[in-house]
């Protein structure tokens, strides 16, 4: 400011100088103006970049400290998780000893089904941590992926007191372009955390459609629960996950997930809540329609078809509304009562060709009534059932067509009304007995677990040519890892266009069994199955499917489409092996003792204690070593600059990361040098740090050869 004043002084001084000496003085006077103005332009230039170099220095320093703060949180979590998922596994382990032993529990019962939870965790952490996970743009359908998530959350909360609903606008197209692994990986992890989060009432997932352009469409998905809602500070914090010490679980984990992966495709995902009232989350994710100029989504064979006169009881109406929404879509003329109306009034049902009844509905007084108008009218009768409820044995069988199960979507109320009206007709025309030597055997039952079953046990089926067709690469590399010592010929096939393919490709040295998922993108596994039982040749090909939602319905539609047996997620090594044996006629001769009784005492790596702790299923267990190599496999370097930087900090969030995994691959000498490091850091002895640099190095790569020799075979 100083400065600027004595600028002006001179001004002042020189313009009196030049009034008073001509106009040679004023020529003067003007170039001392003009050198006194660059000068000042200068300085006003100099001072406002001053400004602003301070200011956005104060805004870089801000922005670097929330980072690190950010980085902070998620490499605590991070660590925290890989920690405490080995206490997880520890405790829920001795849980097994002290109670039943391993052989007689199924992974379906709950300690089990926690340890396959856990490891599949441990192996999304990996995965993250090595930036593994790709978004896909591949054709798909919805209604197969809406399967798969009903069906997982069935196999966690049954006997649950919620009613879950799907309600799905009519113009939602069946077939999308887009990522049907990371949406049903989504849409089932927010669907877990509400359904462990309401102990009644309902939960609807509704799905609505916007922002059409041309090919490109915007699907909404709407999570409704009418629960105690959740404060703003309980909203902030939903989508960090936390270590519960007591309960040894971890909570939000699913959610943490789902947001990144909403992310990752390109959507948003925004959280409502009142107190008191409920939570909805809202999902907008992108999508491509295959076929702008159809809007007819659905087609049914034939007119007759159409135009039926429905009525529905239900004891939830919202969700007898929805799937009135889904029959009206066929032209259907539909009335809906309460469960309430219906008990308190006899309504007269002869007008109608298609009644849909709980089967709370189904008393005494109703079966006689329904059976006398099925007498006298064309009337089908379909019972409604809950997927969440406890299965009952129910005595109505005598007058109900069919059964539906909720929650529905559109596809399957499309199947329902083809099968009512044409499926004995079909059956009629081909005798199921024709060609019965030619077929291969079909097993229509739930699938029997062979107990003492371990990866070495599949050389029984050694030289056997196995085709698996599975869309997802976590479950590609899980059966690949408990098949990779078999001796079994593996091929795979990541949809169902290539496994019509690879079929036909190999008719000179044909497969012995086909593995088929179902829900895939491109052809999911009905159309793929359909596509080989074209050719008779492979007709005593045996295709098994495996299968999220094993509903009566859906049963029908895979023996329907030709498959010969199906397998339930996830996946149960007990069963897969009756499978094989059913198709490859074996004795079994090895348990899963011999096992890990050949890999014990190793304190590089003890193999059969990680293989305990993977819920004695080796196949994941190999996928999480693999994990670990890739993610922390050279973390020696890292170490040694965390060290020599001083960034003890981040040496302490790699030592939680580091002494979590190491107990659980059972690398027992890695994780007592681990917890060395770790005490030095808690005593803040971090000057001792420098001398476990070579320790860390050698130690680490003495566990990567011993991993890799394993993983060699």
């Amino acid at each position: 400011m100083k400065s600027v004043l004595i600028l002006i002084s001179v001004c002042v001084v020189t313009l009196l100088y030049a009034g008073s000496y001509g106009e040679e003085k004023i020529e003067v006077f003007w170039v001392w103006i003009a050198i006194i103005s660059a000068v000042l332009f200068s300085m006003l230039v100099l001072f406002l970049s001053s400004r602003r170099m301070k200011r956005l220095a104060a805004l870089h320093e801000e922005m670097m400290k929330k980072q690190q703060e950010i980085e902070a949180s998620q490499a605590l979590f991070l660590a925290n998780m890989s920690e405490n998922i080995h206490e997880i596994i520890e405790e829920t382990y001795k849980q097994k000893e002290s109670s039943v032993p391993v052989n007689e529990k199924a992974p379906e019962h709950a300690e089990g089904k926690k340890l396959i939870d856990v490891t599949n965790d441990l192996i999304e952490f990996l995965r993250l941590k090595s930036k593994k996970i790709k978004i896909s743009h591949e054709k798909f359908n919805l209604n197969n992926v809406l399967n798969e998530v009903s069906g997982a959350v069935c196999s966690q909360f049954k006997g649950s007191a919620v009613e879950l609903i799907f309600d799905i606008d009519n113009n939602i197209p069946r077939y999308l372009i887009g990522d049907p692994l990371n949406l049903e990986k989504t849409l089932h992890n927010l669907l877990e955390y509400v359904l462990s989060t309401v102990e009644s009432g309902e939960v609807s997932l509704e799905i609505a459609m916007f922002g059409n352009y041309e090919e490109k469409i915007e699907l909404q998905f709407r999570l409704i629960d009418m629960g105690d809602g959740l404060e703003e500070n309980a909203i902030e914090t939903l989508f960090t996950p936390v270590y519960d010490e007591k309960s040894k679980e971890y909570s939000r984990l699913g959610m943490f997930v789902a947001k990144e992966l909403i992310g990752m495709m390109g959507g948003e995902l925004v959280v409502h809540s009142i107190p008191q009232k409920g939570t909805t989350f809202t999902v907008t994710l992108p999508f491509e329609m295959l076929d702008p100029a159809n809007r007819r989504n659905y087609r049914l064979p034939e007119k007759v078809l159409t135009a039926k006169k429905v009525f529905i009881a239900d004891r939830n109406y919202n969700s007898a509304l929805a799937i009135k929404k889904m029959f009206a879509y066929f032209r259907h003329d539909v009335k809906v009562v309460s469960k309430e109306s219906f008990e308190n009034n006899m309504h007269n049902l002869k007008p109608y060709d298609i009644v849909v009844l709980d089967e709370s509905l189904f008393y005494a007084r109703t079966v006689e009534y329904l059976s006398k108008l099925k007498q006298e009218h064309d009337i089908k009768v379909i019972a409604l059932n809950a997927l969440l409820e406890k299965d009952e044995n129910s005595k109505i069988d005598e007058v109900v067509d069919r059964t539906l199960t909720k929650p529905v979507n559109q596809e399957r109320i499309f199947e329902l009304i083809v099968n009512l009206y044409t499926i004995d007709r079909l059956r009629g025309s081909v005798p199921e007995e024709e060609n019965e030597e030619q077929r291969a055997l079909t097993h229509r039952g739930e699938i029997m677990e062979t107990a003492h079953v371990s990866q070495k046990s599949f050389s029984d089926f050694k030289g056997m040519r196995l085709l698996i067709v599975e869309d997802d690469v976590i479950n590609q590399k899980v059966l690949s890892n408990i098949l990779s010592i078999s001796g079994i010929k593996i091929t795979i096939a990541n949809n169902g266009r290539e496994a019509v393919n690879l079929v036909k490709e190999n008719e000179d040295d044909a497969f012995d069994l086909v593995l088929m998922d179902i829900n895939m993108p491109i052809m999911d596994g009905y159309v793929a199955t359909q596509m080989i039982r074209l050719d008779s040749a492979y007709d005593r090909l045996p295709i098994v499917a495996f299968t999220a939602l094993a509903l009566e319905s859906e049963r029908e539609k895979i023996f329907n489409s030709g498959m010969n047996a199906y397998l339930t997620k996830p996946l149960n090594i007990g069963k897969l092996y009756t499978v094989f044996q059913m198709y490859h006629h074996v004795s079994r001769q090895s348990t899963i003792e011999e096992r890990k009784t050949r890999y014990a005492g190793n304190d590089t790596l003890d193999i059969g204690k990680g293989i305990q702790y993977a819920n004695n299923n080796e196949g994941f267990y190999m996928e999480i070593l693999k994990e670990f190599l890739d993610a922390y496999g050279n973390s020696a370097a890292l170490f040694a600059k965390l060290v020599r930087e001083h960034r003890y900090e981040q040496v302490k969030m790699l030592c939680l990361d580091m002494k979590g995994l190491t107990a659980t691959i059972g690398a027992k000498e890695m994780y007592g040098l681990i917890i060395k490091i770790h005490q030095k850091v808690l005593y803040h002895q971090e000057e001792m740090l420098v001398n476990y640099i070579e320790a860390y190095e050698r130690e680490l790569n003495r566990l990567r050869k011993e991993i890799e020799i394993y993983l060699k075979g």
